[in-house]
């Protein structure tokens, strides 16, 4: 079997200074109110330390799966490939012609409830930021957005797989 030719690719990381910043102030916050409690509560140094020790345990596979969160989309002549990892560990296919598409605008939170893996059975989201991205939309009447930061590289790649269809 022939490698379909890649005419678009975008690779999505949560790289939000903010974002990260609210999961630290998460993480530190509550350790530091059990610290102070502990410590009023004249709890020994070595117990303290074991809860630190076991609070920090329980916390780095979360922040380490929160990482390795990513949002992948492919078009090729034949349609679009998307995943977002490691929800789906593989591409999800969707034909071109199965279904009709364009960029459009949107409101992630309004419309969607925010960012992720978003939204209700016929209109879903997977959108990592940002407030543009491509919508598909199928003859059973689902919809599913993909968030792009790239929508003009993506748009000129769409009109010229439109005008060669033609």
């Amino acid at each position: 079997m022939e490698e379909e030719k890649v005419l678009f690719y975008e690779k999505q990381r949560l790289t939000q200074w903010w974002l990260w910043l609210i999961i630290v102030l998460a993480i530190v916050v509550p350790s530091v109110i059990q610290i102070s409690k502990m410590t009023e509560n004249g709890v020994p140094q070595q117990q303290m330390l074991h809860y630190l020790l076991s609070y920090i345990a329980c916390c780095i596979p979360v922040l380490i799966l929160i990482s390795c969160i990513k949002l992948e989309t492919r078009i090729t002549e034949q349609g679009v490939y998307v995943r977002m990892f490691p929800l789906g560990f593989s591409f999800k296919f969707y034909p071109f012609s199965n279904m009709t598409y364009h960029i459009k605008t949107y409101h992630p939170v309004r419309e969607y409830g925010g960012w992720g893996y978003k939204g209700r059975h016929n209109n879903r989201s997977l959108s990592i930021r940002g407030d543009r991205g491509l919508q598909l939309e199928f003859p059973n009447g689902n919809k599913l957005l993909i968030g792009t930061q790239k929508d003009k590289e993506l748009l000129e790649i769409l009109k010229s797989l439109q005008s060669n269809k033609k």
